[in-house]
Order: C-alpha cells, then structure tokens, then sequence
C-alpha cells in the first residue's frame, strides 16, 4: 500500500475567480463603509442645522411678541369710529356728549342727563317708556311721572337742536311705546366700544392668535378713562353695570401685563398690575407679579416694599395676614434668590 505523506503536498493556487471575487467583496465592504461615513456627516450637519433654524425662529418669536407689545403697533386706526359718529358719547369717568362734533352741554336738571346715561348704556335697545318711569321716578303716580318724562324729553331734545344751532331729525325717537336712538344716526359710546374690544380679544386669543388680540385689550383699557357714570355712583341701576365693566377693565389689564412679563417687557407688565392695585387694592396675587419683577429685574429693596405693601393692606383693611404663598415668595427673595416665574 502507497503511504501519502501530507507534509509534502502543496496546497493548489487559489482560482483566479476566487480572487476576483474577494477582491470585489473588499472594495464593496469599502464603499458602504465610506457612504455610512458620509451619512452619519449629513446626518450630524442636519442636525445642527435643525438646531440653528430652531433658534432663529425662538429669536423670530421674540422680536415678534416684543415688536407686538410696544406703541409701535397702531392701537387705533387713521380715522377712529368715534370720529365718524355724529353723536358721541362717553361714560367711563366724566360724561360727556358730542353731537355732530359739538359738545352738548349738561343740563342743570338732572333728570335730562338720567335719560341720555340710560339710553347710552343700551344704545341699541329701545327702553320702555315704563322701565324710565320706574327707574326715575319710582314713587311718583304714573300719570304725573309720564308727564314729567315728556317734559325731560323735550329738554334734551331741545339740548341737541341748540348745540348744532340748526333743525335736524330727532335725536330721541318714540316709538311702539319705546325711547330709543334716531337709528338713522351714526352713535358712537365708549361702553360699546369697550365691550366690542374687549370681545373681540377674548375670541382671538381663544382662537390661539394671542398677539393678534393684544391691541384690542389695549384699546378696551385706554377708553376706560374711569368708573361708569363715576358721578352716578350711588344710582341703583348702575351699580351692577359699573362693577361688571369695572371687573372686564381689570380683566384686560392682566391680560395685558401677563403678555408683557412673558416679552420681557417688565416695566409694561409693572405699570398694568399698579392700575389693578390702585382699583382693587386686596389683589394679592398681584403683590405677588410685583414682587417678582423687581424680583427678576434685580430690585429686591422694590419687591419687598411690595410685600410690606400686602401686609399692611390686608392688616388694616381685612384683619387679614397674607397667604402662605405670598410669605414663601417673600422669604425667597430675602434668601438672595432671583426668581424669575410668577407665582399665581
């Protein structure tokens, strides 16, 4: 039997197909490895990108609400609806009426202007003559206070006439047993105006286009130039009227000051949040805003002399001491923190 040794046999020359094939299976691995390489490049530059496009549109949002919340954004347009109205008339603070431009003066008796306030507040209701009798002369017989209406009529009718100095359609219509406006008049009151504002803000800023409805609450706030009817104030049937248009006013200027903290705007934020104290002075939550935007600014002697300013009010005035919150506020300012979020 033939022994083979293996030690002397050659291992055959690998196949020229067998090269060519490893060769191309190396430069194939080389070629995907160099295009993940490129990949994970884009993908990394992309990011970054990412990153830089996020930034310049938080940057954009700023410049937004910061462009939005200063005066260099018309509040009012050219020619205002006041200014096209042929009568005009205003009841937040002092009462005043303008007929065809002309300022129409108050009567001494005090029944006339009690007409006009009352139908102001409603201009686009007719008032029953009954509702008039009742609310100004209350106690009188109905066929002498009907009288007395007619008379009160006549004079304020007469007041318009006088003030053009010429004769015009009525002023004051009656019809079906109502009291109303010449609905062939352009009125104009600053209640109206005040509430459509105000309205129109709320719808906005509902709709998610809060800097949309910035100028209208800033326009709801600059026609509240006082309470309604201030002058009246002991009047029964402006009591609830008052208080609702008063509560609407604060309303707004919270809004507003929210916005301006969020925009950095301090001192916008600030000067809103002194008019909610200066009409309602038990507010603690805004003692609090306050105290956070001297706070944030860097003022802590301020955001204390607001604390000391709850303190005393809710002392002297509610036998009250402050919340919980309030106090915890406080004492984190007086620990050196910069607190920079509200505390609602």
């Amino acid at each position: 039997m033939a022994v083979i040794h293996m030690k002397n046999q050659r291992r055959a020359p690998p196949l020229p197909q067998a090269i060519g094939l490893e060769a191309s299976f190396q430069t194939t691995i080389h070629t995907l490895i160099r295009a993940l390489t490129s990949l994970e490049e884009e993908v990394s530059n992309a990011q970054a990108r990412v990153q830089q496009l996020t930034a310049s549109l938080d940057d954009l949002r700023q410049q937004v609400l910061t462009l939005s919340s200063t005066s260099l954004l018309p509040v009012v347009p050219v020619r205002s609806p006041a200014e096209e109205a042929e009568l005009r008339i205003y009841c937040f603070g002092p009462f005043e009426v303008y007929y065809r431009g002309i300022r129409v003066p108050q009567r001494r008796c005090g029944k006339v202007a009690a007409v006009l306030k009352y139908l102001a507040a409603r201009p686009r209701q007719p008032i029953s003559r009954d509702v008039l009798l009742e609310v100004l002369w209350p106690e009188a017989a109905p066929d002498i206070a009907n009288n007395r209406l007619k008379v009160v009529i006549y004079h304020l009718r007469q007041a318009f006439a006088l003030a053009v100095s010429a004769e015009n359609e009525p002023v004051i219509l009656f019809q079906d047993g109502h009291y109303c406006f010449n609905p062939q008049l352009r009125v104009w009151t600053d209640v109206e105006a005040f509430r459509g504002n105000w309205q129109t803000g709320l719808r906005l800023e509902r709709s998610g286009a809060r800097s949309e409805a910035i100028p209208f609450y800033q326009q709801a706030v600059q026609l509240y130039r006082g309470d309604f009817l201030e002058e009246d104030r002991f009047e029964e049937w402006t009591l609830a009227l008052r208080e609702e248009l008063r509560d609407t006013y604060l309303m707004a200027l919270d809004k507003l000051s929210h916005y301006w903290f969020q925009a950095g705007q301090l001192e916008q934020a600030v000067e809103g949040w002194k008019k909610i104290i200066a009409v309602d002075a038990w507010r603690e939550d805004i003692y609090r805003h306050l105290m956070v935007c001297y706070s944030r600014s860097g003022q802590v002697g301020l955001a204390l002399y607001w604390y000391n300013q709850c303190v005393q009010v809710l002392r002297d005035q509610l036998d009250l001491p402050p919340m919980a919150e309030t106090v915890a506020l406080c004492e984190r300012i007086r620990a050196g923190e910069r607190v920079s979020a509200l505390v609602e």
